[in-house]
C-alpha cells in the first residue's frame, strides 16, 4: 500500500484553494452564493472529474487486453449531492466510437467502475484522521 500526499493553501488575493503534488497544482473555488468567483472547479466538481478521469484510464488500458474496440471515449459525470451529506448517486454517461457488441461494453464499464481505485474510495468506508500541526 502506498502513500499520497497533496497539501492545500488559501490564495489570498481571491480566497481559492490551491492544490498541490509533485509539482502540479488545482484551483478550486466556492460558488458566488458562498463568497466565491466560479472562476474554477469546486471540489465536489474535482471528484466527479477524479472519478471520470479514473475509469477513463482503467477503461483505455484494459480495453485492448480484453479485445474490446474503444475510440474517442467521452464520459458525463452528473452527481446528486447535499453539503451536508455529499453525493448520494452519480451518474455515468459514457460516448464512444466502438465496433465491439454493446452488451460487451456495458459489462465492460460496470467492470471497469468495480475496480476503479476512485470509485473504491468513494464506496468505501473511509477513517479520517485531522491533525493539528503546531
Amino acid at each position: 500500500m502506498g502513500v499520497m500526499t497533496v497539501s492545500t493553501r488559501v490564495r489570498p488575493e481571491d480566497l481559492a484553494v490551491v492544490a498541490e503534488t509533485r509539482g502540479h497544482g488545482l484551483d478550486m473555488d466556492q460558488s458566488k452564493q458562498n463568497g466565491g468567483r466560479e472562476d474554477t472547479m469546486k471540489p465536489m466538481e474535482v471528484v466527479l472529474a477524479a472519478l471520470g478521469g479514473c475509469i477513463t484510464m482503467v477503461a483505455l488500458a484494459r480495453a485492448p487486453k480484453e479485445g474490446l474496440d474503444i475510440r474517442d471515449l467521452r464520459l458525463g459525470m452528473e452527481g446528486e449531492y447535499s453539503a451536508a451529506g455529499g453525493f448520494r448517486m452519480i451518474r455515468m454517461t459514457a460516448r464512444l466510437r466502438s465496433s465491439s457488441p454493446e452488451d460487451r461494453l456495458v459489462e465492460f464499464f460496470h467492470d471497469v467502475e468495480r475496480v476503479c481505485p476512485v470509485s473504491n474510495s468513494l464506496k468505501a468506508r473511509i477513517e479520517l484522521e485531522v491533525v493539528r500541526e503546531q
